[in-house]
Formats: C-alpha cells, structure tokens, sequence
C-alpha cells in the first residue's frame, strides 16, 4: 500500500514539474508554432591548493618533508643548506591553485620558532628557513606556470599566520596559478647537537591555506 501511496503522489506531481510552453496555430494559409525553453547553468565555487604531493582536484592526505643536513664542517658558518625532499625533490615542492570566485589569498601559520625539544636550548627561527619560488618544469593545461611569492613566515615567539599574505589576481573571475617553492636552511647560528622541527610539538609543521571570496 505504501508503494502504490508513492507512485500516485509522484505521478501527480510530474506534470506540473515537466511543463513546457506550446503554441497552437490553426488557419489556412502559412502556419507557425513557436515554443521556447530556458537554460540555466550552475558552476558551484570550488578552490583547490596544492603545496607538494598532491592529486589535481582532489583530496590528498601526503604531507611532505623537508629535511636540512648540515655538514659537520659548516655549522653555524653561513654557508646555506639546501633541502632534501618535498615532491620535487632538492627541497622542492609543487605549488598550485585554482579557484573560480575571483582573488585567492595563500598565508601560512606556524606554532613557534624550530625546536629540538631540549629545555633552555636555542631555537631556529623561521627567518632562516629561505625560499625561493619558481616555475615547474612542464606545465599544467590551463594554468600559468610562474614563479609564485612565498607567504613571509610569521617570526613571532608564538607563532601565527603570515604577516604578509600572498595575492592571486583572478583573470576573468578565474585564478589558475602553478609554480614551485624551493627551500634552504641559511645556517646562521651554531647550535646544539640535535634534530629541530619534525614534529608539531617541536613546532617543525606549516600550514598553508587558500582563501577566496
């Protein structure tokens, strides 16, 4: 009985949900009909950030690492280290955005300066971790692929989000940007023997966000 109940209720309804306009001519000499139909197009808003291993679209939950080994004999002695890791190796990473609601906004946050978990020991601040944007190597259909600045990292004692965000203009309502963000460790301060960073407690962890109207 519940079927039946569904089946007349949708049935009744259908006709009223399908209308579509008619025209009805009659005479004896040319005739003409005309019925017009209406089409509507919804896009929804969709942003997609990629910093690293990522799949177009799509989510991934691959968070990649940047590790910096300093040799014995420069510690502390300015020479800068280059990074190992990320997507594109050396310290390299994929950048990408799209968004379709017009200017996208990338910041990132931190929750302190480096650690190495030792009580009293100095920490690395994130002023000495340098990076350089630049393009990939084969580009994306659709996208530009251009050097893309860096958010500034937020030095603070504590932490936070960048001071100074970074902009991407939308063409035609659109933003679809690539490029790649390579990193390196400045060395500037001889240290304690130790690891710093890696962990979120030892504060070792960005994140980076996308945001748009």
């Amino acid at each position: 009985m519940k079927k039946l109940l569904l089946v007349t209720a949708l049935a009744a309804i259908a006709p009223l949900a399908a209308q579509a306009e008619s025209n009805f001519s009659t005479g004896s000499g040319a005739l003409a009909a005309n019925a017009k139909l209406d089409f509507i197009i919804t896009i929804p808003k969709v942003l997609f950030l990629q910093v690293g291993t990522g799949t177009s679209y799509a989510n991934n939950a691959t968070v990649n690492d940047i590790t910096f080994a300093v040799p014995a004999g420069n510690v502390g002695n300015g020479t800068a280290v280059a990074g190992a890791g990320g997507d594109l190796a050396s310290g390299g990473v994929t950048v990408r955005v799209l968004g379709n609601s017009g200017t996208v906004t990338l910041t990132n946050a931190t929750t302190g300066p480096l650690s190495s978990g030792v009580a009293g020991n100095p920490t690395v601040p994130w002023s000495d971790i340098v990076v350089t944007p630049g393009t990939l190597a084969t580009t994306t259909a659709g996208f530009d692929n251009s050097a893309i600045t860096h958010p500034a990292f937020n030095t603070a004692a504590g932490g936070g989000a960048s001071a100074t965000p970074t902009t991407l203009t939308g063409t035609a309502g659109l933003v679809r940007r690539e490029g790649s963000w390579n990193f390196a460790y400045a060395n500037t301060a001889t240290l304690p023997a130790g690891t710093y960073g890696n962990t979120l407690a030892n504060n070792g962890t960005v994140t980076y966000t996308a945001t748009a109207p």
